[in-house]
């Protein structure tokens, strides 16, 4: 005789349904640490082991150096039970170096990095910035502010909820030109000035009131 196959009641499979896509968006469309039982944020106290990790790290990035463009939080998160059981698209994959390449040409054609930040209207200067993968640059202080104020992992500008972070240095390398571009500039007109009052001072004019102008200050002297 056949197994009879188990019916699930349908009170069974909306409350499975519920929690699910309740730590769905808990786990991935809210920060880590915010809980929706709760009236605000409740966030984990992070151990002097986590910390020191953490400074080691940041310590080791500043070593390399600043012109080094790496990826924040690359690492894949697990599935939630919202994506194992198909309610909702699974993750992204993270993307690769020629798939970066092609989105941060995008992002210059759009003058990202020209342009001033869209959260705070500032200029990038040399101030550390990020590129999202939907090709929008900001500084890497007003994301991260930008993510905490508003609970969520969205973009400012898109409000595309998947997307990588990569950390570039455009806008500084832009800045450090354009400084240098100015003092080049002033030092040939400082040079060009001092040169023409030495010749002014040697050379005697060809019309007659400055060579004769020219002749007395000699004699005065």
């Amino acid at each position: 005789m056949a197994a009879r196959k188990r019916v699930v009641p349908m009170s069974t499979r909306l409350a499975l349904t519920s929690a699910a896509l309740q730590d769905h968006i808990t786990k991935k469309l809210l920060l880590p640490g915010f809980s929706l039982s709760g009236a605000g944020p409740t966030w984990k106290h992070k151990t002097k082991s986590s910390t020191k990790i953490k400074n080691d790290q940041n310590a080791n990035d500043e070593d390399l150096g600043q012109e080094r463009e790496y990826v924040l939080n690359d690492t894949q998160t697990p599935l939630t039970l919202a994506e194992r059981m198909g309610l909702v698209g699974g993750p992204v994959e993270c993307l690769t170096e020629e798939q970066w390449s092609l989105v941060k040409v995008r992002s210059v054609q759009q003058g990202e990095s020209i342009n001033p930040c869209a959260i705070c209207k500032e200029d990038f200067h040399l101030k550390p910035q990020v590129l999202l993968s939907c090709s929008h640059v900001f500084h890497r202080a007003c994301v991260q502010a930008f993510e905490k104020f508003s609970r969520q992992k969205c973009c400012p500008v898109c409000r595309r909820h998947q997307y990588e972070t990569r950390v570039i240095h455009d806008a500084a390398n832009l800045f450090r030109h354009q400084c240098a571009t100015k003092i080049q500039a002033w030092w040939r007109g400082y040079t060009i000035r001092k040169w023409y009052i030495n010749v002014m001072k040697t050379r005697c004019p060809q019309e007659k009131l400055l060579r004769r102008r020219f002749f007395e200050e000699k004699v005065r002297y």
